[in-house]
């Protein structure tokens, strides 16, 4: 009789990490039957789920960087097309109309106002520090970050979660984890794009439509986005990509077997995606100037 073969020892550690995830993700599951006093335990485990996603993709990451893992470059293809591509024209319309919207507000004002500068500024401020990051997080949320949801939650209804974790296969790294590098690798690209058809279509209307020079658009600009507004502006969609990745990890991971506990996860995704955009923009407002 041949002896047994040992099991390598790292699938034997991803074998364990994938019995005590599993572990972690049955937990939430049971939510169906306890009552309201368990509330505060599920937050609490929802946020252990969300922390336990981010150390693994970081992990993920981190390992791929020193060269002991391989990224899953069709799945991150596919992820960039359904974070970025698949919503690069409606980006493109929606922020050339908030620019030409802001070149016909602020010609009509500057026309009527003496304060060509300051107006032209605060305009500019307001449109691209706030509404193009909310239009990039919002748009970004809703279509990867519901999918995102509606994968994780079909895995678990039709039981192909079990499967990926008896064959060792870590569900977080192997699903959430592309989708996450894409939604960051496209809210930046979003974002720049978007702020300079936001630009150029408001410097164009002022040039063709008003009677306002278009230079003092570009002057206003300058003297609106220093280095540490950028930065502000930059860091806003990347954020909201990482809490919308986790939202729908964590709404995805606890759906249960009811077949309608997919369209559930998506519901609760995208409003949980659209409050954490709102709150967490609003935090950057309350946050101390330092």
């Amino acid at each position: 009789m041949q002896p047994t073969r040992a099991e390598p020892p790292r699938r034997s550690a991803v074998r364990a990490s994938a019995g005590a995830l599993l572990e972690t993700l049955s937990r939430p599951l049971s939510q169906s039957r306890s009552g309201p006093a368990d509330a505060p335990l599920r937050w609490l485990a929802n946020l252990g789920l969300a922390w336990s996603t981010l150390s693994q993709c970081l992990g993920h990451y981190g390992a791929v960087l020193i060269g002991r893992d391989r990224l899953d470059l069709p799945a991150l293809a596919d992820a960039l097309r359904q974070a970025g591509l698949s919503i690069l024209l409606p980006v493109t319309l929606v922020t050339a109309a908030l620019g030409v919207i802001l070149g016909r507000q602020a010609a009509s004002a500057l026309e009527s106002i003496n304060l060509p500068g300051m107006l032209l500024a605060g305009i500019t401020y307001a449109v691209v520090m706030e509404l193009v990051p909310l239009l990039v997080g919002v748009l970004v949320g809703g279509r990867a970050g519901i999918a995102l949801a509606v994968r994780h939650a079909t895995l678990v209804v039709t039981g192909q979660m079990d499967g990926l974790l008896v064959m060792g296969v870590n569900p977080i790294r192997f699903i959430t984890a592309p989708v996450l590098l894409a939604m960051l690798m496209m809210s930046f690209a979003l974002l720049v794009w978007g702020s300079l058809v936001t630009i150029g279509a408001a410097y164009v209307w002022m040039g063709l439509f008003s009677e306002v020079p278009p230079y003092q658009m570009m002057d206003a600009v300058r003297q609106t986005l220093g280095p540490d507004e950028l930065r502000e502006a930059v860091s806003k969609p990347l954020v909201f990509a990482v809490v919308i990745a986790l939202i729908a990890t964590v709404n995805g991971s606890i759906a249960g077997r009811d077949p309608d506990a997919i369209g559930d996860a998506a519901t609760r995704t995208m409003i949980g995606a659209v409050t954490a955009i709102l709150l967490i923009d609003l935090l950057y407002v309350l946050w101390p100037e330092g």
